[in-house]
Order: structure tokens, then sequence, then C-alpha cells
């Protein structure tokens, strides 16, 4: 009801984690993004965008650990 975008979240060799995520806002690189299944944080490295018939919108993501 509230979601605009569908995204999919992938890994840096484009593996997709979690495909047609539906959000409100798309992530903006270096945000952090917390996933309920894994209960770990995600850093938003590049969004990338593929306009053609349909938008698709590909988020790429690396595992943020907290370092001390």
């Amino acid at each position: 009801m509230f979601s605009k975008y569908t995204i999919s979240l992938m890994d840096s060799n484009w593996d997709i984690i979690l495909p047609d995520l539906k959000v409100k806002h798309i992530p903006r690189s270096g945000e952090l993004i917390f996933l309920d299944k894994d209960k770990a944080y995600y850093k938003v490295v590049t969004v990338i965008h593929n306009i053609s018939k349909i938008h698709s919108i590909f988020v790429i993501i690396e595992n943020y650990d907290k370092k001390d």
C-alpha cells in the first residue's frame, strides 16, 4: 500500500540476496540497511537503475562489520 519502488538487493558478485523488495524510498550509497532474515546490517555500495520498458533498481550491498 505504501510501497512505491521494487528493488533487488545484490552482493558484490551480483548474486541476488533479496529479489523484489518493496520499499517507499530508494536507499542511497553509504546508507545502512538492516535485514531481519540475517539479523545483520549491510552498507549500500551503489545503486543501479536499469531504465528500459520497465524501471529496474538494483542495490549492491556489503556486510557491515562495526569495528570498535
